[in-house]
């Protein structure tokens, strides 16, 4: 559903090692000016009806409304000079808006 590169794995581990359950919700919502954005923060609780992808250290919570949108796409942490933040290549996407951050899907 959701791939994960040894960038990203290692990046959320640091990020969650000292979390009790270490959860982070990764998801599509509605905004920006392509029309949909990508969510990635800790999961504060799942949902029964959350998908559920385990990397042994944490775990990836998905929302059944997001599936769809993310599925067959991988998660990648790069860092860029000054710059550091995680970047979807994402199959699904018909087009990606120049601030970087907001997508459009067919």
């Amino acid at each position: 559903m959701l791939e994960l590169t040894d960038s990203a794995i290692k990046h959320i581990i640091k990020e969650t090692h000292e979390m009790l359950d270490p959860a982070i919700r990764v998801g599509i919502t509605s905004g920006g000016c392509g029309g949909y954005e990508y969510i990635i923060e800790h999961a504060d609780s799942i949902k029964e009806d959350d998908n559920i992808l385990d990397f042994d250290k944490f775990v990836i919570v998905i929302d059944p409304d997001s599936v769809p949108y993310i599925q067959g796409s991988s998660l990648d942490y790069q860092k860029e000079g000054l710059n550091q933040s995680f970047k979807f290549a994402n199959p699904n996407v018909s087009m990606a808006c120049g601030c970087g951050i907001s997508v459009h899907f067919e």
